[in-house]
């Protein structure tokens, strides 16, 4: 709470306001769920960069939002400096890790004085579509509530049940999760991408509420939680995509859990939920 109020009052000091946009080029981190919360407070947008893009794709995406600031891990920070030169303004670059530390470090723990409207924007997640290069969808704060309530009415869970953000959080598969899970009180694990024997720790150590599982990721994760030879602590619901899971991949899975293989649909505009 205290560090996602420092991060909003730092992005404010750099002349962030009501819906700019900051830019994100990061795998999986905890400063990027700080990233998301202190843009719900400032009442700005955290545009989510796809890292596995080419730089010229990567290009056409940063500038279509125009952002204010660039937040950039050191892995990806050589690139987007690249890619902020070239943009109007030159958007600053802040790296995660020292200077991410010390520009936290010098801002106040209260929360700005900004009050958000329901209809600011939150996060741009870009799609591709069909044809052509990505678009970006603008999520409200309100369109976010609404998906964690739906998502809650249709998959009842508890501030006990967690959330392991192993997929990238520029993808709705982690990004609504997580806001979905802190919502309503839960943790939320963030793993930087999959890795199938860290993943099997996790979910024999904490309550999980959905488990994300990819068609193709299955049958490894399956010898993972063989090779560690310890049940799932709690999982509530596994999943997406069952119809392209083979049924004994369905049937081995589901039972090492002990929890259902959703089948699910989804799109990036709309959330997973209404189908």
């Amino acid at each position: 709470d205290a560090r996602a109020s420092q991060l909003a009052n730092a992005l404010a000091a750099r002349g962030v306001g009501r819906g700019d946009r900051v830019a994100i080029l990061s795998e999986n981190r905890a400063e990027y769920i700080e990233l998301l919360l202190a843009c719900a407070r400032l009442a700005c947008i955290a545009a989510c960069q796809n890292w596995r893009m080419a730089d010229g794709e990567l290009r056409h995406c940063l500038g279509l939002v125009e952002p204010t600031l660039i937040v950039a891990s050191p892995r990806f920070a050589q690139t987007a400096g690249a890619l902020a030169a070239e943009l109007p303004g030159a958007p600053e670059v802040l790296e995660l890790g020292d200077a991410y530390e010390a520009a936290l470090a010098a801002q106040s723990g209260q929360p700005p004085a900004v009050r958000p409207h329901p209809e600011d924007g939150l996060v741009i997640l870009y799609t591709s579509g069909t044809t052509g290069l990505p678009k970006g969808a603008l999520i409200s704060q309100r369109a976010e509530v609404a998906r964690a309530m739906v998502a809650a009415s249709d998959l009842p869970t508890t501030p006990e049940d967690g959330f392991v953000a192993w997929a990238p959080l520029f993808h709705m598969a982690s990004t609504d999760t997580s806001l979905a899970t802190l919502m309503n009180g839960g943790k939320v694990i963030v793993m930087d991408g999959y890795e199938p024997d860290a993943l099997a720790e996790v979910v024999a150590k904490e309550r999980i509420g959905r488990l994300t599982l990819m068609p193709g990721m299955i049958g490894g994760f399956i010898e993972a939680m063989k090779r560690l030879g310890k049940p799932a602590k709690g999982v509530k619901y596994c999943g997406v995509m069952a119809d392209l899971v083979p049924r004994e991949q369905l049937v081995e899975i589901t039972t090492l859990l002990d929890a259902p293989y959703l089948n699910t649909f989804g799109a990036t505009e709309t959330g997973s939920t209404p189908a």
